[in-house]
């Protein structure tokens, strides 16, 4: 049976930031090209399930495997809109090392609830999609360091461009990272003590 239903986990972008997003989308030609609203940008962690049927219980078992809490959010450093497939993307420049430890301490808390990520040909490619079909435009450089605040899982209509956020977590920020403060300025004996 074909399925109907997708869920998934991943991050909203916020209204306010998806309209300017939105604004940051180059002119595209031709009427194969259709840009999403704003209000369904977002970037997939993981794909849960994808079922014939609307899921009755999958939320409680989400709910069930963060009950211990989730671990701090990460940043994503967003770089530049491209044309790619059949599509246009918001993706990411530079060390995704974060996001990737994110998701798998989120696979990580699922698996012993019985919840699978689903197999990712591509691997995590973190990426916004804004928008499907046949494009051509130069890269847009758009620099954009992103530390999403909730968690959220969605149920998509597959094919229908409608997506229901089921439940959302809030994620603490980042821990700060380590420095040497004024290391530079330090005497030579000092700067290796410290």
């Amino acid at each position: 049976m074909t399925p109907m239903f997708r869920y998934f986990l991943g991050f909203q972008v916020p209204a306010a930031r998806a309209g300017w997003l939105a604004r940051q989308m180059p002119p595209v030609a031709g009427d194969l090209f259709a840009g999403l609203k704003p209000q369904l940008y977002h970037l997939t962690l993981c794909t849960i399930a994808e079922i014939a049927e609307p899921h009755p219980f999958l939320r409680q078992r989400v709910a069930r495997a963060f009950e211990a809490g989730l671990p701090a959010a990460s940043p994503i450093p967003f770089g530049r809109i491209v044309a790619r497939g059949r599509g246009a993307e918001l993706v990411a420049a530079g060390s995704i090392a974060d996001i990737r430890g994110l998701y798998a301490a989120i696979v990580e808390l699922l698996a012993p609830c019985g919840i699978d990520a689903m197999h990712r040909q591509s691997g995590l490619r973190p990426h916004i999609t804004l928008g499907y079909g046949d494009c051509e435009f130069d890269p847009v450089p758009l620099i954009w360091n992103w530390v999403p605040d909730r968690l959220v899982l969605i149920e998509s209509h597959i094919g229908h461009r409608r997506h229901r956020v089921l439940q959302s977590w809030t994620l603490a920020p980042p821990a700060q990272g380590r420095f040497d403060f004024m290391a530079d300025e330090l005497p030579a004996p000092l700067r290796r003590a410290a």
